[in-house]
Parts: structure tokens; sequence; C-alpha cells
């Protein structure tokens, strides 16, 4: 089952993924370094405000979706009156600012608000249906996103619009399949089924987590604003081009893992009990490591090729630079959302993340200012690396307090072993540029990973293999 989900899952993350490079091939040609920085720079703002306002909403929803307690209507409409009451704070900061900044970057500050409706409205049906174990619409809603998007952001940025009028066209492109998603639901919402101790239960789950996604905020986009400060627009936009590069692979394999074994977890705990929820949580663990792993290895060594295929000239050599670090930064963030942060929500004590993304966030500013004058964009990747390793280490300290989860050493090292089986192979071929040679690439670096791993059996694999022919 979990192969299964994860395996749509993973669908719906690798279509997005090719659209997601395809729009950076597409952005790195039409869009300036300085304009990409304007860009990202407003992208993480919106990206900012929905992870502290909002976003600790959905999250609660996957963890208390109606399980017999609440009915449906009474939790959306529930979530509609919180969604309402924490508009109120960001229309108010958004008439403020159109009124102080300059009457040319107003256009900005609506396109900003826009993509942050889109970003509250998509993340609230992804949720949905990942609460609702819903693999495939969830599939067809991410993929129609990143359709949409990449169509109308290349489209504006072809007609000259800049950075404006991509985030005009990623704001559209969320708001449609989120509106199509859920505005059947929405239709059942009704105030007086507003329920104060659903309410209290969402508070007390969410606001730690809702505390230490700002903090983790702060630790994702302190980078990008601290070169734009530093070093100007033109650097911030091309650190984030290596950076979304590795978010786009690494990231989103490990993200398509966790949305497809996460609410089988928390529903195996609260009818199976605690033994259950480990034993799934095992396997969990062996098929995340397994791969993000060889996705790291393979990136940092295929990469080069991809970047001058895809990535436009004025930023090649930047983000090949990056990406090395970039990508073990980004795999240590999946790891610590994903696996090492996850006993604090299973024991709900989400005040232990809080505590660990403060340390953090704190962490990550100050080696920041200390390295990106001394070695600029290399010095923030280095940055957000060591932050990230902290961070993992410190959940692996304090979560196993909290609820002990299993790590499966043996599996684990197994993974290890055929990621750098993978890697000498792709360390002979890494210099070789062109499609043909990244085809050879992808194909001979998966393949000796998969034959390696299954003589290894990492994960049982010859059995699950045994029992899918005989099926």
């Amino acid at each position: 089952m979990l192969l299964k989900s994860s395996g749509i899952y993973m669908l719906a993350k690798i279509i997005p993924g090719l659209l997601a490079f395809t729009a950076l091939s597409v952005y790195t040609h039409l869009l300036t370094p300085e304009q990409y920085g304007v860009y990202t720079l407003i992208f993480a703002a919106a990206m900012f405000l929905n992870a502290t306002l909002f976003n600790w909403l959905p999250v609660g929803m996957v963890r208390f979706w109606p399980g017999g307690k609440y009915s449906e209507d009474t939790f959306i409409s529930t979530m509609g009156m919180l969604y309402r009451c924490l508009s109120l704070p960001v229309i108010l900061l958004v008439v403020i600012i159109t009124f102080t900044v300059e009457s040319d970057n107003i256009r900005y500050v609506l396109a900003g608000l826009m993509l942050l409706v889109g970003f509250v409205s998509h993340r609230f049906g992804l949720m949905l249906k990942s609460a609702q174990m819903e693999p495939t619409s969830y599939a067809v809603m991410i993929i129609s996103y990143s359709i949409l998007a990449l169509f109308f952001g290349a489209l504006f940025a072809y007609l000259g619009w800049g950075p404006f009028g991509v985030l005009l066209g990623v704001g559209i492109g969320m708001l449609i399949p989120s509106m199509v998603q859920t505005t059947k639901i929405w239709l059942r919402y009704n105030p007086a089924l507003f329920s104060p101790e659903l309410t209290q239960q969402l508070v007390i789950y969410g606001m730690p987590l809702a505390a230490s996604f700002l903090l983790d905020q702060v630790t994702n986009v302190s980078d990008r604003y601290m070169l734009a400060w530093l070093s100007g627009e033109a650097e911030a936009g091309k650190y984030a081009v290596g950076y979304d590069l590795a978010g786009n692979s690494i990231l989103m394999i490990m993200n398509a893992v966790n949305l497809a074994a996460y609410p089988m977890i928390v529903k195996l705990l609260d009818t199976k009990g605690k033994e259950a929820a480990l034993a799934y949580f095992k396997t969990y663990a062996v098929l995340l490591f397994g791969v993000s792993i060889p996705a790291v290895v393979g990136l940092s060594l295929v990469g080069p090729n991809i970047i001058d295929l895809v990535i436009g000239d004025a930023y090649r050599e930047s983000v090949t630079l990056l990406l090395p670090w970039v990508s073990c930064a980004i795999f240590f963030m999946g790891a610590g959302a994903f696996y090492t942060h996850l006993p604090f929500q299973l024991g709900n004590n989400n005040m232990g993340i809080f505590k660990i993304a403060g340390v953090v966030a704190v962490l990550n500013l100050l080696l920041n200012y200390w390295l990106i004058p001394k070695m600029g964009m290399q010095g923030a990747a280095i940055a957000t690396l060591l932050s990230f390793m902290v961070s993992v280490s410190l959940g692996f300290i304090f979560g196993r307090r909290v609820f002990p989860i299993p790590f499966p050493v043996k599996e684990v090292s197994k993974v290890i072993l055929a990621a750098v089986l993978m890697g000498v192979c792709l360390y002979y071929l890494k210099d070789h540029r062109g499609w043909s040679w990244l085809l050879l690439q992808i194909i001979s670096g998966l393949g000796i990973f998969l034959v390696v791993s299954y003589l290894l059996n990492t994960g049982n694999i010859k059995n699950l293999v045994a029992k899918r022919l005989k099926g």
C-alpha cells in the first residue's frame, strides 16, 4: 500500500518537478539575475506569510481529520472561520504597505497578495486530499497547477512583464485548480457549525507548529534576503536558481514519500496503537532514505550537465558551484522535516519543534552574517547546510525522548553502499555534456543503484518483487 500510494504521490511530484525544471530554464532565459532576484524575494515573502500564519491549519487538518468525533461539515466550518480571522491582519498589512510604497511598486504588492491567496488555497486543497487519502485527486491538482503556472508565468514573462508577470502567472496557476477541487466542500461551510472544542484542539496542536514554521522560514529565506542586502539582488537571484533546482528534485521526492506515509502512520497510531505505527514507520524510513540519498549523489554529479542544458548563461557558473552544497542542505532539510521532527508531532509535543527551530534560525542568521561577506553565495549555502545538519541532530536526540522512532541502520547502510557505487559510475561520466549523455547518466546511475539494492535485498525488495511478479 505504501509503495502504491508513494508511486502516485511520486508521479504527482515528478511531473511538476520536470515542469519546474522547464520553468527554471524559461525564467533564467527571460529574466535577468536582478529580475529573478526580485521574483524570488517576493515569492519567499508570500511563502513566509503562508507558512507562519496559515500553514498550521491544513497540517492540523491532516492530524485531526474526522474520524468519528466531528463531522466533515463541522470541520470545514471551523476551518473556514479560522481562515477568516487569520486573513484580517494580512488585509491590514497590505493596506498599510500600499499607502507607503512607491506607486510603481504597488503592482508587486498586489501580485504578492494574489500569490499568498494562491498558496493558502493550494495548500488547503492538497492537504485535504492527503487527509482524505485521495492520492489521485492530489496528483491531478498539483499537476494542473504546475502546467497552468508554467503557461501563464512564461507567457507573461515573454510579453515583457518581468517578475510581476511571473508572480501573477504562478498565482493564477495555483488558484484555478484549487477552486475547482475545493469549491464543492467549501459550499458546506456553515458558521453555525463552528466548534470551539475543535478550534482549541487545532490551536493547541498548531500554534507551536506555526511558531516553528515562522522560524523555519527564517532559516529558509534569510540567506536570500541577506544576499540581496549584502551583495545585491542579482546574487540572490543566482543563489535562488541553484536552491530551486535542488528543491524541485530532492525535496520533491522526499515530500512524496511523506505524503503517502504520514496519514497512514497517524491512522495506525490512533486505531491500532504504537507498535503498528512504528512497524509502518520503519518501512517509511527505509523508503525515505532509499530515494533521497541516491538523489543527492546523482544530482551532485549529473547536475552540471543539467545546468548546461537548461539554465541561462548568466546563471550557469554560480549554480554549478552551489549545487553540491545546496543539494546536501536540501537533503538535511527534508531529513529533519520528514523524519527527525515527526516524533514531536506524533507525540503531540510540537513545542520541541519550536525550540529546535529557534536555535537553528539564530544559528543560520549568525552563519549567514559571518560567511556571506567572506564567501558570497557559497557562504550562504554552507550556512544553510550547517544549520539543517544541526536541526537534524537536535531532532534525532530530543525527538526520541518524546516518541522513539526506529532508525533502520542496516537498511540505510545498504542504501549508502548502493549510492556510493552509483556515484563511482557517474563520476566517470560526469564531464560529458548533451541530452544523450544525460540519458545515459540517468539510466546507468539508476540501473546500478537498483541492481545493487536488489542484490543486497534492501528493504526486503526481493520479496516485494516476487509478490508483484506472482500477482
